[in-house]
């Protein structure tokens, strides 16, 4: 077994050992309890976060006692499924309502600390901070160009358009061979016998003994081999593909996408984040658990990232043809230090260190595997009191990753190396320089697509017949559009909250303005008027019409459990086992026509009568968010009813005629900025719901509310909270 093979085992034992649970609270919590955690999942939805009622009653301060509450539960809860919750799930679920949900448990005089944690860096937080770590000793087609506008942004500072995504960077160790050339041919170039006929020529470093080369590359799978001496043909020894070549051998394959997710992308091979119900983001950190699909991902990715990164490294600033040892050591060092967010520790030195004398490429790979780079660690220095906080270098990260999805630039480091970030001052000062950067703005508009689940659209399988010109390009400024506008709304317009559900424009390319048969704007994406009355801000969207439709036709169960779930927080308990699907086709009647039966239907009706009724708004809406007045040659009636918009089983309703009056209906709520701080308090703290959470997010929701719906301050005022810096 190879050294770095031996490390790379070493350290993933321990991370996988690790992914499990994070570290614990000290003493019983009952927030925290396995009562509260079956409450959550079985009675929530209900009885209500704090037990203050919904479709059921109000639990707080119940009079019967814990013994006569558990048989309760036992025999006839929950309400929809009873028996599913007996025996020790009743006791667990009554010990934690009777002595949990009581008036003076959820008091909120103080903001309880949240509980530390160790977070598994994402899919797009790994590839952003693998591309600033290593910058041009990164693989070239890691800045992704049409589907990812987060992460291109932190290659561009800020520019959404096309980067290095088209190059490549081929190495080749001869392993102490003496060559006089080394070239590429393939696909792209002819297949060139000779440098001279075409070839593209590699250059030997030296200092390295590795032959590399970077270059301009077309999109799509291409087959190549190196050309040793314009003589010997060999496939190349770190492609990560390949084919026949027809002639007893083999062909390396390169696969390049510009377009983010392909076998080039760095992440290509890690699986997708899990996404507990309720909650939109790809940052729950409790949900995240490293399998050995993520070992050999993490294993493969880091090789390869090490290989490019050592070719790079007489780029560095070092003299290496002087003092060749200690270049290496500072250049291993520099890197591990800003991979790990915090200095290193004396043996951690003294380790990479020995590394670096053996080989560059395996100390950086040790690195880039260690949970020290794949973790983000909020665990803090015990306070002597049962709490713990944050070190300055945990600060640092935990404001980096909130508020530009990467890992901390130097300014940042310098400032908790000072100890800047010890106190709220400093913390602010760095907050607000953060959010000026154009990063803020690509990570503002990643949680926005994720909140509304528009990121679907990318994805979303829609019939060519029906939709013709649906096509990726169009998807992706789709995407982009709902990432721009929502960050032109925070950042350029200075509007609140609530302008982002009611504004009569949208920012569009040239692509979605042709698909929404808006004019288009020059020079790039721009602001565009909608002007007819027909839109209102992100109900407008085709993000999130086509993320909330089927293949073919609309769904107005899916539109209306969007409003309730992603804007108003309100869950609703799933359709009972014989609630069957979507109902036939009639060719002679409309989509509203075909779901009356769900309200007609009394089992139906207890759920559908807060869903129906926004759903058959959006109906004006196709499939893919495009404008119909008619369907099956009958006029559509998209008007609708809203009820119960604070708060379910209120008995309220509220009617409207078009898009733009439900937006207003919603917007002028209390339950959707509520709900907004709510979900980018989860974006933010990686967390669910949790009674030990609740006191945070209603002091958030109060300042959100006393500042008119700032969204940029309440980006800021979730930074200051306690609860961002201490932990229990």
């Amino acid at each position: 077994m190879s050294l770095a093979r031996w490390l790379a085992c070493a350290s993933l034992v321990w991370l996988i050992a690790c992914s499990d649970d994070g570290p614990s609270g000290d003493g019983f919590d009952f927030a925290g309890s396995a009562g509260a955690a079956r409450y959550a999942e079985l009675c929530q939805v209900c009885h209500g976060e704090a037990g203050e009622g919904g479709l059921g009653p109000a639990v707080v301060d119940l009079a019967m006692s814990e013994a006569e509450l558990a048989e309760v539960i036992d025999v006839t809860m929950p309400k929809n499924d009873p028996g599913r919750c007996t025996g020790a799930c009743a006791t667990e679920i009554a010990a934690f309502m009777k002595r949990g949900l009581t008036s003076s448990a959820l008091r909120c005089d103080a903001v309880p600390p949240s509980a530390r944690q160790l977070r598994l860096l994402t899919r797009r937080e790994y590839r952003a901070t693998v591309q600033d770590l290593f910058g041009a000793g990164a693989p070239a087609m890691t800045c992704g160009r049409a589907t990812d506008c987060a992460y291109r942004d932190a290659c561009t500072a800020g520019r959404c358009e096309p980067s290095a995504c088209d190059r490549h960077t081929f190495v080749y160790d001869p392993q102490g061979r003496a060559l006089r050339s080394v070239h590429v041919a393939g696909s792209w170039n002819g297949w060139p016998g000779t440098v001279a006929a075409g070839g593209w020529a590699l250059t030997y470093d030296a200092a390295t003994q590795l032959w590399t080369g970077s270059f301009t590359l077309p999109e799509g799978d291409d087959a190549y081999k190196l050309v040793l001496d314009e003589r010997d043909w060999v496939a190349d020894p770190r492609a990560t593909a390949s084919i026949p070549d027809g002639f007893g051998g083999m062909n390396s394959l390169l696969r390049l996408s510009c377009s983010g997710g392909g076998a080039d992308d760095p992440v290509a091979g890690f699986p997708a984040e899990a996404r507990p119900a309720g909650f939109p983001f790809d940052t729950a950190a409790a949900a995240q658990a490293v399998t050995a699909t993520h070992v050999d991902a993490y294993l493969a990715t880091a090789e390869r990232l090490a290989d490019h990164a050592a070719a790079a490294a007489p780029a560095w600033a070092c003299d290496w043809s002087g003092d060749r040892a200690g270049c290496a050591r500072g250049y291993v060092g520099d890197i591990a230090r800003r991979a790990f967010r915090r200095p290193l520790t004396d043996v951690e030195r003294a380790r990479y260190d020995a590394l670096a004398d053996a080989d560059v490429a395996t100390a950086i790979h040790a690195i880039l595997i260690s949970p020290n780079f794949l973790y983000r660690s909020e665990l803090g220095v015990a306070q002597g009191d049962g709490r713990y906080r944050l070190t300055g270098w945990e600060v640092a990260t935990a404001l980096s990753y909130t508020l530009w999805g990467t890992t901390p630039d130097a300014a940042l480091l310098s400032a908790a190396e000072r100890g800047d970030l010890d106190g709220a001052a400093g913390i602010e000062r760095e907050a607000r320089r953060l959010l000026a950067d154009p990063r803020a703005r690509a990570q503002l508009g990643t949680f926005a697509l994720q909140w509304l689940g528009g990121e679907a659209v990318l994805t979303a399988d829609k019939r060519p017949d029906l939709f013709p010109g649906f096509d990726d390009a169009t998807r992706a400024a789709l995407a982009r559009e709902t990432r721009d506008f929502v960050s032109h709304v925070v950042f350029d317009g200075g509007g609140g909250f609530a302008e982002l559900l009611t504004a009569d424009y949208t920012v569009v390319d040239a692509t979605a303005a042709r698909f929404y048969g808006l004019a288009a704007p020059t020079g790039g994406p721009g602001v565009v008027p909608y002007g007819d009355g027909r839109r209102a801000g992100v109900f407008g969207h085709a993000s999130v019409l086509a993320s909330t439709a089927h293949s073919d036709q609309t769904s107005p169960i899916r539109r209306g459990l969007w409003v309730r779930r992603n804007l108003l927080c309100q869950e609703l308990p799933p359709p009972p086992p014989f609630a069957g699907g979507v109902p036939d086709v009639d060719p002679n009647a409309t989509t509203r026509d075909r779901f009356a039966q769900h309200t007609a239907n009394p089992a139906c009706r207890s759920c559908h009568q807060y869903i129906d009724g926004i759903g058959f708004g959006f109906e004006q809406l196709d499939p893919v968010g495009r404008w119909r007045d008619t369907e099956q040659g009958h006029p559509i009636d998209a008007t609708g009813e809203l009820t119960d918009v604070e708060h379910l089983g209120s008995e309220s309703v509220a009617t409207y005629r078009t898009i733009p009056e439900l937006a207003r209906l919603v917007a002028g709520s209390r339950a959707a900025p509520a709900c907004f701080v709510r979900q980018y308090y989860r974006f933010a703290r990686g967390v669910q719901d949790s009674l030990a959470g609740r006191c945070a997010r209603r002091a958030l929701e109060q300042r959100f509310a006393d500042s008119g719906g700032d969204v940029r301050q309440l980006m800021l005022d979730t930074i200051l909270s306690r609860d961002f810096v201490v932990r229990r």
